[in-house]
């Protein structure tokens, strides 16, 4: 009995061997299923800035009469609001805090050189520019109108100064021009 079983058990091992060394593809099924990954990305606004280094200009010239352009600054507005609205450069006249001030009717600004960066920005051709335009009231010296504009773009202004007619000699006059950039909607 003992031989019986032995062989028994043998013979069971073998077969168990043979099953274990069958190839796995034998077992696999075709591939079926999938996993999809689904992304929604909203756009986050940015900001709209402006900005640049101001200057200190000191100007000797007789009064009652414009002296040449003076003061450049290169302004740089980045548009990133992630919308279509265009925005407005707006100069602004200010009395200096010590001293006399010119008036806004003596301080004249310009704006020029429009450049897109080369992040992209507004072209010249959609910029509006002012040429010696008093500072009596705040004067819009750059605007994209109802244009976009989205990007990074720099131009420069400059000043002419006109020392009052009333002037005496060693008299000191002062101003300051501040430069702000808000959406035109």
């Amino acid at each position: 009995m003992f031989r019986s079983t032995r062989s028994r058990l043998v013979a069971a091992g073998a077969v168990g061997i043979a099953v274990a060394v069958t190839p796995m593809a034998a077992f696999a099924g075709a591939g079926t299923g999938s996993v999809t990954t689904v992304v929604t990305a909203t756009t986050v606004p940015g900001a709209l800035t402006i900005a640049g280094a101001g200057v200190n200009v000191g100007v000797s010239q007789a009064p009652g009469s414009w002296g040449a352009a003076t003061g450049l600054n290169t302004l740089t507005v980045a548009d990133t609001t992630g919308t279509t609205n265009g925005w407005a450069v707006t100069a602004t006249y200010s009395d200096p805090v010590a001293g006399t001030g010119l008036g806004g009717a003596n301080v004249a600004v310009t704006s020029a050189n429009v450049l897109p960066s080369a992040l992209g920005g507004v072209l010249a051709s959609n910029v509006s520019t002012v040429s010696d335009v008093p500072l009596t009231t705040p004067v819009t010296v750059l605007t994209t109108g109802a244009a976009s504009g989205a990007g990074v773009t720099a131009a420069d202004t400059t000043l002419k100064v006109r020392v009052p007619q009333t002037a005496q000699v060693g008299d000191v006059f002062g101003g300051v021009v501040t430069y702000t950039v808000a959406s035109v909607r």
